[in-house]
């Protein structure tokens, strides 16, 4: 109103222009009005009230542990519910009402709020507090919605939190096992912890906890020979007097205990750089790692337990590797003929051959590559430069993955190569000082892992291809959550489903396998070890 006055004032008085001014002060109007709209949002949000309630009943695992109030839970819900009102059970999904609670680790409420909102009517959640999104929960979801908290006992518990082991071992070596320890109300100081393979113990230890509440980290050291080569389920079990809640005190993991090392890194001589590529090698690949040093004309050091070998003993070694990494220039010999992956890494002050030193900034090559894709996340920016790099001339078969400028000016060289020849897959890195970027930490550090992930990755795949699984699964998952296939087959086509067979400890069954776009299929299981097969 307020704009159609004051452009009738404009045009009709004060401009006179009579019926021009007329539509001259309409289209005024209309635009002003517009404008001022698009500052003012009419919409406002509104909570209908009425109707019957929505009870949300907390039904994860953590209401019937101890200390968990389950029936209490249970009959709160049913008289906020009433006679009219509607309950669902919700911890990892959302289910209809039952009086058993849902074997589900963790509980998550927002699918909940969004399938209460939509039946309308006020909306009351039944929980113990332990919601694991409840930090992001959408403020539009809370409005309105009554919290009715059932809180937990504060009981004895000590509860083994993590386990974690390499994937696979040597036979000969011993194994560093690091396990997470937390605890919750009174209890003693010590604990014991066992490991087992099936009914033969193999370890039993004990380990200081920490005062309650608290979390801590303790090692546990597997002798060497305690396993056959072959794969293996080791239960962990951790055993604390006064312990009120037992169900948590059990981790298993698989382990695979292999003849020979996957991975054997030669380093000559033992510089930063074969230092570091060992260490971070040993840390990402999931693999048995073995690196060694020379240290004189014909001895050598196993550079993670400093034990001697001799030049038979590494050259056997060498040439029973999956990947076989060669750190510096005498040892290159030891590719020779080799019917399998190899790293050559011959940049060093050893080298005879030219070395063009000097601030070598990095940048990833435009043109296409296996790895282009696999290292494009990199901030290249947060590296820092080389400090040399050896000149190298590609072949035409060969593809360039990594270049470097010096001081970011001049011709561009080569700094990762690689090559397929006849199925076997071989890299090349020609530049020195890449162990800086893992010494600095953060993104070069990640940057530094990335490239050696994303090599060791596709070298290794040369040596299985045409005998790969196109079918992958969890190898471990926590008690509650799905086990999640995933599709790795060739090609950019996800199947609909397929079958797959699980043998548990009672029983065998066919189950269907629905993928979803990213190819990946999740089945529910009961807590136990199980083998599955598929076509």
């Amino acid at each position: 109103m307020l704009v159609a006055v004051f452009a009738a004032a404009v045009y009709l008085i004060r401009e006179r222009l009579g019926f021009a001014g007329a539509g001259l002060a309409a289209l005024r109007t209309v635009g002003l009005g517009a404008l001022i709209l698009l500052f003012i949002n009419p919409a406002r949000s509104v909570r209908v009230t009425g109707g019957p309630p929505v009870v949300l009943l907390d039904a994860s695992l953590s209401m019937v542990a101890a200390g968990g109030h389950w029936l209490t839970a249970l009959d709160t819900a049913r008289t906020l519910a009433g006679a009219n009102g509607t309950i669902l059970r919700f911890a990892a999904d959302v289910e209809p009402f039952d009086t058993l609670p849902l074997d589900a680790a963790v509980t998550h409420l927002t699918q909940a709020l969004t399938a209460a909102r939509a039946r309308g009517g006020p909306t009351i959640v039944v929980t113990d507090g332990e919601i694991a999104d409840a930090g992001s929960l959408p403020p539009t979801l809370l409005l309105g919605t009554k919290i009715v908290l059932v809180p937990r006992d504060t009981v004895p518990d000590a509860a083994l939190l993590d386990v974690r082991i390499p994937r696979h071992i040597q036979r000969e070596d011993s194994v560093r096992v690091t396990v997470t320890v937390g605890t919750w109300g009174p209890l003693g100081e010590m604990a014991m912890l066992e490991a087992s393979v099936g009914e033969r113990r193999i370890v039993r230890q004990q380990l200081a906890l920490p005062p309650a509440p608290g979390t801590a980290r303790r090692r546990v050291t597997l002798p060497p020979g305690v396993l056959e080569v072959g794969d293996h389920v080791l239960r962990f079990r951790l055993v604390a007097p006064g312990d009120a809640e037992p169900r948590n005190d059990e981790r298993v993991r698989i382990v695979s205990v292999i003849e020979q090392p996957a991975i054997v890194i030669i380093v000559d001589p033992p510089d930063w750089e074969g230092r570091f590529l060992v260490r971070e090698l040993s840390d990402i690949a999931q693999r048995a790692v073995r690196g060694y040093a020379r240290t004189g004309e014909h001895s050598w050091v196993e550079m993670r337990t400093l034990r001697p070998a001799s030049d038979e003993n590494v050259r056997a070694v060498a040439t029973a590797a999956g990947l076989l990494v060669l750190r510096g220039e005498r040892e290159q010999a030891l590719a020779a003929g080799r019917r399998g992956p190899v790293w050559r890494w011959p940049a060093g002050a050893d080298l005879e051959a030219e070395f063009f030193a000097g601030d070598w900034y990095v940048t990833p090559e435009t043109r296409p590559s296996p790895l282009a894709g696999r290292i494009a996340a990199i901030e290249w920016d947060s590296v820092p430069p080389l400090t040399g790099v050896v000149p190298l001339t590609p072949g035409p078969s060969e593809w360039i993955a990594v270049s470097a400028r010096q001081g970011r000016r001049g011709a561009a060289r080569p700094v990762l190569v690689g090559t397929d020849s006849g199925g076997w897959r071989q890299l090349t890195t020609a530049g020195a000082g890449l162990w800086r970027w893992s010494f600095r930490g953060g993104a070069a550090r990640e940057a530094y892992r990335t490239v050696l992930a994303s090599g060791v990755d596709w070298l290794l795949a040369s040596a299985t291809l045409g005998r790969s699984a196109q079918l992958a699964a969890s190898l471990v998952v926590a008690r509650g959550e799905p086990v999640a296939f995933r599709w790795r087959g060739g090609g950019d086509t996800v199947p609909d489903s397929t079958v797959v067979t699980i043998a548990g400890e009672r029983a065998t069954r066919a189950i269907t396998l629905r993928f979803d776009a990213a190819g990946i299929a999740t089945v529910a299981l009961d807590p136990g070890v199980y083998r599955w097969s598929a076509p």
